[in-house]
């Protein structure tokens, strides 16, 4: 049972999203950078042009309160009252000009109009009007202080240019970041076009299309990887060449372990639990004699492409051609644990095929061609066998040897076994056999007790029947 931390992580993994696809990662990344480049640039226009506006109002301020100061002196020195009101009242109407006033050294106010301090040294306070800005300047008269001048600007205009200019570049950051978004998205496919080619065609040779190319136009990094991944493809697709035409000389399985210990290869093996089947055509030099050679070739080759289909129905390797006869190998490239079964069940079916085709050939004015075969099964070396220089792999043992006397021993039409392997309670449900007696063979001090296996067992022969039909009319045996 999982643990509850393993039920959790496959509960979250559940609502893990989908993996993004690098052309919007890369767009994705991109159109971060610009947005964050565009509002970086823009924080620093914005500063800018607030510092500008401010230092702008400041000298206006400044110059302002110069010239009221200036124009007032005067006036103040004459103690004229009314023309000053009329200066500070004309000045209090001005355009950006919230207020203006005179004050006397002593502090008190001579004229004043507008938003303006009770006293010089105090700011500016208005509720109403918050954005304010005050400007005090001395009135002097030969280096001596006749009073204050005071001038109150509005800053309204400052803050609606400022705010418009916050308006402007956020809108042409919204357009730019979606421009540059569309445009780093359209450069993030584009950049990983060739990641998506890679990736089909990886694939395609997951699949065993070893034919498929990828076209190297680029001369970056990604077109040398696209040209070492043609590289790859073509070695792949010149060894599965190799590998077929192996597999046409040896056994697809053999023909595998060569391929993929092509640095390993050395003379040896290693003991194996496998059968072995030797089936040769009775009366061969007879025939031979009464066909020509070439009819003769065609014979072996057709009833040879009988074996190796029968064969491979029941999981079995050629190993070898012996002239008139062959050799066949069962749980020796590949694991199988009804090799027994499956060796004799190979020879029951090539002689009840053999059967058929020779009511056939015989219908035709042929000659028939009959069988004897021979299975034997227990330890053996498997391995490569030969010279340094010439080399081939194949089992050899006692158990080899028993299945080649076995053969030579029976009559045509026959299926030779040792009665040793119908110990086996499994086997002898799954096969009929009759008692063969004790033979005396070449190599054995002892007789081998034999038995002559007749047919499989119920369950067994109607798939065996489908395959013997298959072969006959040439259907397939999948």
């Amino acid at each position: 049972m999982a643990s509850p931390f393993l039920r959790l992580r496959r509960h979250l993994n559940a609502y893990r999203p989908a993996p993004l696809p690098v052309a919007h990662k890369l767009g994705l990344s991109i159109s971060l950078l610009i947005i964050g480049c565009v509002a970086l640039l823009g924080l620093v226009i914005i500063n800018q042009q607030s510092r500008l506006l401010h230092e702008q109002m400041d000298g206006f301020g400044q110059a302002m309160v110069e010239q009221l100061a200036a124009t007032s002196r005067e006036l103040v020195l004459a103690d004229d009252s009314l023309a000053l009101n009329a200066l500070i009242i004309n000045l209090a109407g001005s355009p950006r000009v919230m207020g203006a006033a005179v004050y006397h050294r002593d502090g008190q106010p001579l004229a004043r109009a507008g938003l303006v301090p009770e006293h010089p040294d105090q700011s500016v306070t208005a509720p109403h009007h918050p954005q304010v800005a005050g400007y005090a300047g001395d009135i002097l008269f030969q280096d001596v202080q006749l009073g204050s001048a005071v001038v109150t600007l509005s800053q309204a205009e400052q803050h609606t240019a400022v705010r418009h200019a916050v308006t402007a570049i956020a809108l042409s950051t919204l357009i730019i970041s979606l421009l540059a978004g569309i445009a780093a998205f359209l450069m993030g496919k584009h950049m990983s076009r060739p990641i998506d080619q890679l990736m089909l065609a990886t694939r395609a040779i997951g699949a065993g299309d070893y034919h498929y190319r990828l076209e190297t136009r680029r001369r970056d990094e990604i077109g040398q990887l696209m040209t070492a991944f043609n590289r790859m493809a073509r070695g792949l697709e010149e060894k599965s060449q190799v590998e077929g035409a192996l597999s046409r000389y040896v056994s697809v399985g053999v023909a595998r372990k060569i391929m993929s210990n092509l640095d390993q290869l050395e003379l040896g093996g290693h003991q194996v639990e496998a059968s072995v089947l030797f089936a040769d055509i009775a009366g061969f030099t007879s025939l031979s004699e009464q066909l020509p050679p070439d009819q003769v070739a065609r014979l072996l080759n057709e009833y040879f492409s009988y074996v190796s289909r029968i064969a491979h129905c029941y999981r079995g390797t050629i190993d070898k051609f012996l002239g008139d006869g062959v050799m066949v190998v069962f749980g020796v490239t590949e694991e199988d644990p009804d090799h027994r079964f499956h060796a004799i069940a190979c020879g029951v079916m090539l002689q009840r095929l053999v059967s058929r085709l020779n009511r056939i050939r015989v219908a035709a004015g042929q000659l028939p061609v009959r069988f004897r075969v021979g299975v034997n099964s227990g330890l053996m070396l498997a391995g490569n066998m030969g010279a340094d220089d010439r080399m081939q792999y194949t089992v050899v043992g006692d158990t080899v040897n028993l299945a080649a006397r076995l053969m030579g021993s029976g009559d045509p039409g026959q299926v030779i076994i040792p009665a040793a392997l119908m110990e086996d309670t499994a086997l002898a449900r799954a096969l009929h056999t009759r008692p063969h007696g004790y033979l005396s063979l070449r190599g054995k001090e002892a007789p081998v007790h034999t038995c002559v296996v007749e047919d499989v067992g119920e369950p067994h022969r109607p798939l065996m029947e489908r395959h013997i039909h298959g072969l006959i009319t040439g259907e397939s045996l999948s």
